[in-house]
Order: C-alpha cells, then structure tokens, then sequence
C-alpha cells in the first residue's frame, strides 16, 4: 500500500503499540486515509490505497502458501447494472457491489457525536460472535499495508494511519476470513446485516457503538477506494475481509467483503 504524503494537517491518526511488525523503510511516507476537502485531488491517492490493501487483506495462504478457505457463496455480481446504493447485507441475503459512484450507505441510526483519539483494544460483534483483540497496523518495508498476524485466527488488526474508531471519518478494522486451520476472525463477516451492532472497546475506557448501515462484496479489481476512505463527517466505521471466489493457484480470494457502520452510541467500558 502507498501513497503520496505522511497526512494531512490537524487529521487523526492512531498510535503504533509495540507489537507492530517492521517500520516501513526511512524516506518513504506512510500511507494515511485522507479526510477534510479537497477529496478530488485526493482520489489517486485513495484508489492506490484501496488497490493495495486488496492485494495483501486475507490471504489464506501462510508462509509456505498453503491455506484452507472456507467455502463461500457466488462471487460479487458485476457491476454492469449494478445498484445505486450499497445493500442491507445480513443472513442468507446474496451480497452485491453498489455501483463505483455510489454513496457509502446512509446511517441505520442517528449518528452519535464522534469521539477524541483512543487506541482501540477490542472488537465485539455479537450477530456472529466476534470477541477479539485488536493491533495496530501500518505499513511494512515494502510500502504495503500489513495485515494481522495469520496464525491468529481470532485477532483484528486497525489501520494505525487513519482515525481511531469513534473519531470523526473512516476508521478501518481488517481481519482475516479463514488460515490453514479453517475460519478466521471475519469468517462470518458476511452474515452481518443493517441494524446490527458493533462495538470497538477503547483505551480511554468507552465503548464505541456501531450499527450497521450496509454491506457489499466487491471485486478487488474494482474496490471502491472513495466510498471506503473518503470523506465523513460523521465517525464511521470500515470492516474489510476476503470473499468469493478462492483461487488456489494464487492462493487469493477474488472478491472483498466491506461492512459499512455508523457510531451511534457509547457507553463505559465494563
């Protein structure tokens, strides 16, 4: 994953915590998810970020490229026809791919005022019983995007370069859907429906609570970078896996599956 500049004045980013991989070379700036205006000039920027991200998110293969996927539904419908709006997404309903220009999903419910910067420690989504921890993710010595550790199968990892969830903006959490071992953190990602909660514990001792407003499965060739990262004013929240099809000679799904979420409520850590 790279991109142009190391971010954009007075904009959030989250903290790096020690277990971290490898900083990325010296000379080289850190991709960050780009907020405040301009957002046209900053398209190229995005989409290099989003096409990156794709490449490396939830691969099934471990070191020595061996992997055992889940099964999954049909791929993402192409996006000839496709619809205006991303869909409710849940249970048994066929996911599909909004159309490129298509707006993020409006809010299920009122948005609630968004949060100062806390390090996010824990992922809760109760409709598929998720509980896992959270690491901070940057990028490695390549200039891509790192992705949790494989051999974790219940840990999420949270884009360090962009807002904490529960800050105003885009807040990105990834995961994989399965490893060798069989399902993963995300590996029911696909059932999570409009309406449903998410909730990100922080460091500051709140509870960030996120209702979905929409899901879509996308092709990674056509990720829709904009509607992703761009601009919210709201604090919005991101959950990007792997889904379709499994290739097993590049050991790579073809598709992404991204929830889209709101922050309407929080409350005191337990």
């Amino acid at each position: 994953m790279s991109d142009e500049r190391p971010g954009t004045p007075g904009q959030p980013e989250g903290e790096a915590v020690p277990e971290t991989p490898e900083a990325p070379k010296p000379g080289k700036a850190l991709p960050v998810i780009l907020l405040g205006s301009g957002l046209a000039g900053m398209a190229a920027v995005l989409v290099g970020l989003g096409m990156t991200l794709v490449e490396t998110l939830g691969l099934p293969s471990g070191a020595g490229g061996e992997g055992t996927p889940t099964a999954e539904p049909a791929p993402a419908a192409v996006q000839v026809g496709a619809p205006g709006q991303v869909g409710p997404g849940g249970a048994g309903v066929p996911l599909v791919a909004a159309r490129p220009d298509a707006p993020p999903p409006v809010p299920h419910q009122a948005p609630a005022a968004p949060l100062a910067k806390a390090v996010p420690t824990r992922l809760v989504i109760p409709k598929i019983k998720v509980n896992a921890p959270l690491r901070s993710l940057g990028v490695d010595k390549n200039q891509e995007i790192q992705v949790p550790p494989l051999k974790y199968k219940n840990l999420a990892g949270w884009y360090k370069h962009g807002p904490t969830p529960g800050q105003a903006g885009p807040a990105v959490i990834l995961g994989h859907v399965s490893n060798r071992n069989g399902p993963a953190v995300f590996g029911r990602l696909r059932d999570v429906g409009r309406g449903d909660k998410i909730e990100v514990v922080r460091s500051d001792k709140t509870v960030a609570v996120f209702v979905v407003d929409g899901v879509e499965q996308v092709n990674k060739r056509t990720f829709p970078s904009l509607r992703v990262y761009g601009n919210q004013r709201n604090a919005t929240l991101r959950l990007v896996t792997c889904g379709g099809t499994y290739n097993r000679r590049v050991h790579s799904y073809r598709d992404n599956i991204i929830v889209y979420a709101t922050l309407t409520a929080t409350r005191p850590a337990a």
